[in-house]
C-alpha cells in the first residue's frame, strides 16, 4: 500500500497509511493491511485487487462518492475476508470473482465443499447522502405506505428499499449461470447496512410491499413479480456503522478489536438473515453459523422487525 497510488495523489485514506511511515500503525489501516495479506496468501492475486481498488479511489478532494466507493469495498473486503477464513467442512476450492461461461458477471466468492456449492455476493449502500439526509428529516417512512399522503413530503425520508431491490436483482443475475450448471448451488447475497438496519428488513418483509412477500413493489417490465429465484438467501449486517467509525477515528463496540473484525456470534450489533420464500432450497447450518446470524426478531431489538413509520427526536 506505501507504493500505492495512495500516496502519489489525494486519497481519503492517506491519514490512515501515514502513521507506517510514522513508524506507528492505524486500527484501520492495520485492519486493512492484515485482511488483504490473510486473503493474498490462500488466494493469489485476489489480495492484490483490493490493494488496486482501494489505491484507484484518489485525486478528488473531498469527494464523498470516492469515500463511499471505499465503505463499500471495505464491506466486500469484510465479508470476503471472514468466508476464506471460516472452517468450512469438507473444504474442495474458494474461488474470487468467478465467472460461468455465459456471463461475464462474477459475484465475489464460489465456495466449493464436498456437499455444497455457495455463492456470496456482498453489497452496501451509499452513505454519506442518507446519513446527511436524516440530519435535516424529522420523519423517516422506513417502508411504502400510504402515510406518505398524509405528510409532508419536505420532512420526509422516503423508504430505501429501491436499493435492496437492485442489490437483488444483481445477485440474481450474477447467481443465475451457477443455478443453471447445478440446481443446488446456494445464493447468499450479503448486505453490509449501517445502524438502521430496520430499512432493508423493512424493503424485505414489510406486510404492505416486502420485497420478499405477495405485496412486493418490484415488477419486470411485463408486469410479473420479481422472485429473484437465484437468490435463496439474504444476510444483513450493520457493520458499515464500524467500517464509517473506524474511518473517523470514532469508537467500536466493545467486543471489536478493530473496524475489519467480523465479531463474535451472539454479540451486539447482531447479523440476521432473510430466506427467500421463492427459493426451494434450504440455507445450509454451515452458512448460517459462517454469519453468525439468526432470524429477525423483537427479541433483538426494535430495529430488527419491519417498522412503517420512524419520527425522531432532536432534543433527545
Amino acid at each position: 500500500m506505501l507504493k500505492s497510488e495512495l500516496f502519489d495523489r489525494w486519497h481519503y485514506f492517506r491519514y490512515h497509511f501515514d502513521f507506517y511511515n510514522r513508524g506507528d500503525v492505524h486500527p484501520l489501516a492495520n485492519s486493512i493491511v492484515e485482511a488483504i495479506t490473510d486473503i493474498e496468501n490462500q488466494i493469489p492475486k485476489a489480495g492484490i485487487d483490493y490493494i488496486k481498488k482501494i489505491a484507484s479511489l484518489n485525486g478528488k478532494e473531498n469527494d464523498t462518492s470516492h469515500y463511499d466507493q471505499l465503505l463499500q469495498i471495505l464491506a466486500e473486503l469484510l465479508i470476503v475476508h471472514h468466508s476464506v477464513n471460516y472452517k468450512w467442512k469438507d473444504l474442495v476450492e474458494i474461488n474470487y470473482e468467478p465467472k460461468t461461461v455465459n456471463s461475464k458477471r462474477n459475484p465475489e466468492l464460489i465456495i466449493k465443499t464436498n456437499t455444497l456449492e455457495i455463492g456470496i455476493e456482498v453489497k452496501a449502500p451509499e452513505f454519506v447522502k442518507k446519513h446527511t439526509e436524516r440530519n435535516t428529516k424529522p420523519i423517516q417512512l422506513p417502508s411504502r405506505s400510504d402515510l406518505i399522503e398524509v405528510l409532508n413530503k419536505d420532512f420526509v425520508m422516503l423508504p430505501r428499499d429501491n436499493p435492496v431491490k437492485d442489490f437483488l436483482i444483481s445477485a440474481n443475475k450474477k447467481f443465475a449461470g451457477f443455478k443453471n450448471n447445478n440446481p443446488s448451488f446456494i445464493g447468499v447475497l450479503v448486505v453490509v447496512w449501517d445502524d438502521f438496519i430496520y430499512e432493508p428488513i423493512s424493503a424485505l418483509l414489510s406486510k404492505q410491499c416486502g420485497l420478499f412477500t405477495d405485496n412486493s413493489f418490484a415488477f419486470d417490465a411485463e408486469g410479473n413479480m420479481l422472485k429473484f429465484e437465484n437468490v435463496d438467501s439474504v444476510i444483513i449486517t450493520r457493520h458499515l456503522y464500524l467500517i464509517k467509525n473506524g474511518t473517523r477515528d470514532e469508537n467500536l463496540p466493545d467486543m471489536y478489536r478493530h473496524p475489519l473484525d467480523y465479531g463474535i456470534n451472539g454479540e451486539f450489533p447482531y447479523k440476521v438473515h432473510i430466506n427467500n420464500p421463492n427459493s426451494k432450497l434450504k440455507i445450509p447450518d454451515e452458512v448460517i453459523d459462517c454469519f453468525q446470524s439468526c432470524e429477525p426478531n423483537p427479541t433483538l431489538g426494535a430495529e430488527y422487525c419491519p417498522i412503517d413509520l420512524v419520527q425522531w427526536n432532536p432534543e433527545l
